[in-house]
Formats: structure tokens, sequence, C-alpha cells
């Protein structure tokens, strides 16, 4: 009866992890986008990393600036630590999806702020993220429109798209998710659930919450703003990439390229890492700037690489859990 009741750890990372595995099969299993790939790699140099991470780390400025402005209680040297940190997680510890926004609250809490706050100021702060994002993800769908209604040819792009992986991984997605629901209405959980005393204090713990929301969300405005610059460096670092590869890439180019790659990881968020998306939306917006894939490949590598050199960061997570731990908080 225990092993019945006891909770699976292992069951939030499975649906991803097959539609990651879906994807790279599809990867792995096409001859053009193999190809392709060692292309790019080829086309890659390290100082086309080193180049963009001083203006990614001016991002990171302003996203924690960001996380000021919501009130998140701790000094802003011990806000950037959880910003980098949360960054971090979020880029390198894909399983299980949100992990990077966990880590991001707890870091907040071993820095000196309050659980209820820390998981308030994630919240508000993923929203504001989402809703700076819209107006890069409005222009790629307009370049992309526009592109192919003047006749822009697809055939270039697709052939190192993975054929029908996206559509495997949503029926996927969507049989396990209805599985799920089965499961749940057929055994009262809910009403057990609700009703209970867990329930309860879900429900006298959401009231709390809310009050903490409101307090935070007075900043939103000013939160929204700062990642809308934030997002835009991101196309800054795409163009100071190109121009170290030799690509000649124009800044409208290059913001094109990054709001595609962007909002490929952001509509599709439950694809683990935004793997095989970042890089298909960074292609396809690339055949539409006049870049080869293999081009728009090696910029997308680029950043992956730079996610990896600050990923060094999430270092910081067990040190401090030591110190704290050390301490007997």
């Amino acid at each position: 009866m225990l092993a019945k009741n006891s909770p699976r750890p292992w069951a939030p990372i499975v649906a991803p992890a097959l539609l990651l595995l879906v994807l790279i099969g599809a990867v792995a299993g096409n001859g053009g986008l193999r190809q392709m790939l060692v292309q790019a790699w080829g086309r890659m140099d390290p100082w086309a990393v080193a180049a963009v991470l001083p203006v990614q780390f001016l991002a990171i400025l302003l996203c924690t600036a960001a996380q000021q402005t919501l009130k998140v209680g701790i000094p802003f040297r011990y806000s950037l630590v959880a910003r980098m940190v949360r960054d971090a997680a979020h880029n390198l510890l894909i399983f299980p999806p949100g992990l990077g926004e966990v880590v991001g609250a707890r870091m907040v809490v071993l820095l000196g702020g309050r659980g209820r706050a820390a998981i308030a100021l994630r919240a508000l702060d993923m929203s504001a993220e989402i809703l700076a994002e819209i107006p890069y993800l409005l222009f790629a769908g307009w370049v992309l429109w526009t592109w192919w209604r003047g006749g822009g040819d697809m055939s270039a792009a697709r052939q190192g798209l993975p054929q029908g992986s996206l559509a495997v991984a949503a029926l996927l997605l969507l049989a396990l998710g209805w599985a799920v629901w089965r499961w749940l209405r057929g055994s009262g959980f809910w009403a057990r659930f609700w009703h209970g005393r867990q329930g309860r204090r879900l429900r006298a713990e959401w009231h709390l919450m809310r009050r903490e929301l409101a307090r935070q969300k007075t900043g939103m405005p000013l939160a929204i703003g700062l990642h809308f610059l934030a997002w835009g460096l991101s196309a800054v670092q795409m163009w100071v990439a190109g121009q170290v590869l030799g690509f000649h890439l124009s800044l409208f180019a290059a913001l094109a390229v990054e709001s595609a790659a962007t909002s490929a990881r952001v509509v599709l968020f439950f694809i683990p890492g935004g793997l095989v998306m970042q890089e298909a939306g960074a292609v396809v917006a690339g055949a539409a700037m006049g870049l080869a894939a293999p081009q728009a490949l090696a910029l997308s590598l680029v950043l992956r690489l730079r996610d990896v050199v600050f990923g060094l960061a999430l270092l910081g997570w067990p040190v401090l859990e030591y110190r704290v731990r050390r301490r007997g908080i």
C-alpha cells in the first residue's frame, strides 16, 4: 500500500523526455540536418561566443533591475546572484520543466528573501518576460509573413527541419494529458483534495499569496519595460556574433532571426530547453533574411554556448545550500 501511494518523482519528466527523444531522433535520422549541423559547427569561432558575453551580462543586469522593481526584498547584488543562477538552471536543468523557476525562488530564499515573496516574484517576473516578448514575437511573425507573401521559398529551410516531428510531439502530449485527465476524473482525486485538509491549507495559502502578488505587481510596468530592453540586447548579441563570424548581418536581420528563435522557445515552452525549436526558428527566419541554413544555425549555436558559459553560475546553488545548512537555518 505504501508503494502504491508513494509519489513518483520521475513522472513529470516522462512527457517532455519523450518529446525530446522524438525531436532528437528526427534530427539524427535526417542526413540533411546532420550535414547542416556539421557545416554550422565548422563555422563556429570561440571569439564570437566571447564577444556576446558582455552584452548578455548587461541583459542580466536589466533583468535583475526588473526583479528589484517587483520588491524582491534582497539587495541588488544578491538579486543578481539569484538571477544568474535562475538563468543557468533554466537553460541547463531542462528536466523537469519549470525547474529553473523553482531554483530561482529557492535562491531568493537562500539569500535572505521570504518564501511567499520569492514565489510571487518568480510568477510575476516570468509573466513580465512573456509580455515583453510579445512585440518581438509579432515582429518575427510579420517578417515571415511578408517574406512568404513576397514569394519567399521555404524549401531550403525545410530541408533541415525534422519532418512531422512537431505533429508527433503534439499528439504525444495530448494523449498523455487525456490519460491523466481520465485517471483524475475517475479517481475522485480533485474532490478529496479540495475538501480535505490539504485543500483548506491551499485555499488559505492562496489568499495570502494574492496579497503578496498585489503588493509586488505595482512594479510590473517597469519590469516589463526592462525585460523588453533585455530581449532587445539578445538581437544585439546575434548581430555581434554575425560580425565576428563574417556573415555581414544587419541589425534588422539579427533582430528578425533572434525574435523567431526566441519566440519558438516561448511558444513551444513544453519542449525541454527549446532544443531544436530555437534552431528551427533561426533557420527559417535566417532564410527570410538571406542567410544560408548553416549560417543561421551557427548563430543559434553561439547563443547555446553562451548559455553554457553563464551556466557556471549554477555552481553557486549547492554552495549556498551548504552554507545555509551549516548555519542551521
